[in-house]
This record gives C-alpha cells, structure tokens and sequence, in this order.
C-alpha cells in the first residue's frame, strides 16, 4: 500500500502523524501538570490559566483541548479510572479462589488510593456525580468500572461461599469499606500508609471468619 502512494502523498501523511504525535503529548502534558496543581490549589483555585504557565503554553492553547476546567478535571480523573480499571482486573486474575478474589480486588482498590490520592480525590471525593458522567464515545458511564466487582461478588455467591443473595448491595457494602479506609489514609494525617492495610487485613479476617461462621 505504502509503495502505491506519492513522494509528496508519503511526505503528507508522515506530517500529518508527527502532528498527531505532538498533540496527544501535549494532551498528556497538559493532564501532567493538571493532576499536580490540582494537588496543589485544589478544585476551588484550580485554573486552566495556572496549566498554561506550568508547561509554558499560552491559556489559548488549552482550550483547544479542552473547554473548561472542569473538562479538563474530569479527563484527569478518566486517565484515573484507566489505571483503576487496570488495577482492579490484576486482582482479579492474581487467583481463581472465589473469595479470595474479593480481598485481592480489594487490597487491588486500596492499592491504587495509596499511590495515585490525586487521581483518587478527582474520582471520589471531588465531584460526587463524576462517577455517573457518560464516557466520550460511549454509552457506559464511569460506574461500570465496578462491574468486575459485582462480577466478582456473583461468582462468590455462585460459589455458595458468601450467603448474600444481593450482589450489589454486598459490592456496595465493600466498596464502603475500601473507601473509608483510602479516604481515612488521604485526609487523616495520623493513618499512614502502614496503618491502612493493617486496617485492611483486620477487615479481611473479620470478613473471612465471619463468612466462615
């Protein structure tokens, strides 16, 4: 095909892809620097003119890729969701036990919180309907990035080792868990890192033995 084309048609589609190239990196650098400032300002100070002056851009520049701050916010916290949607399935695969793919899809959550809190506090403690917000492209929302935990939960209750019948009622009842204790680690000064997955493993055995009951 390549060899059909015209010197001048392959000098145009060569140029034409190293533009492509340099926007998708400056879309990611603009998402760099948003996720740092944001750590920085919050949401209430957070502004696409700071963006701009980090990366040495005019404002202008960022609107051509995004349109507000809020846009701009909700594309960092979907770069999140990538990388939590990632997380979450390696615990999954990490073992084939029913129940033990609860506490490493768990302790999969919990990891992610602990290493990306900016990431984190865009996808559930800034904007609460963020995780109901339609996906480009695509009729799902953010939300079903937890269908591997309720496909997970099914299969326990599958598997008769959890007597719950309410798949995602029990999903809920553990997504609570994992949050309180990523939110505990982000905000509380007092609960590092260490206390949060002592906390976790705590919440395992009394899961465990509880169910084994």
């Amino acid at each position: 095909m390549r060899k059909n084309l015209t010197r001048a048609q392959r000098i145009k589609t060569k140029s034409s892809q190293r533009r492509e190239s340099k926007k998708a990196e400056l879309k990611q650098e603009i998402l760099r620097a948003a996720t740092e400032l944001f750590l920085e300002h919050g949401y209430e100070k957070f502004s696409l003119r700071q963006v701009a002056e980090e990366i040495g851009y005019s404002p202008t520049t960022i609107y051509l890729h995004f349109k507000n701050k809020e846009e701009l916010l909700f594309m960092t916290a979907l770069e999140g969701f990538k990388e939590f949607g990632r997380a979450l399935k390696i615990g999954y695969e990490s073992t084939a036990d029913p129940l033990e793919r609860i506490f490493a899809i768990g302790k999969a959550y919990v990891d992610f919180g602990l290493e990306h809190p900016v990431h984190y506090r865009l996808m559930f403690m800034q904007e609460n309907d963020i995780i109901y917000k339609k996906l480009p492209d695509c009729e799902g929302s953010i939300i079903d990035s937890f269908g591997i935990l309720q496909k997970t939960i099914e299969e326990a209750i599958a598997a008769e080792v959890i007597e719950c019948k309410d798949a995602q009622l029990f999903s809920a009842l553990m997504w609570s868990r994992v949050h309180g204790i990523v939110s505990l680690a982000i905000n509380v000064p007092k609960v590092d890192k260490n206390m949060a997955y002592e906390m976790l493993e705590i919440n395992r055995q009394m899961m465990k033995k509880a169910l084994e009951s």
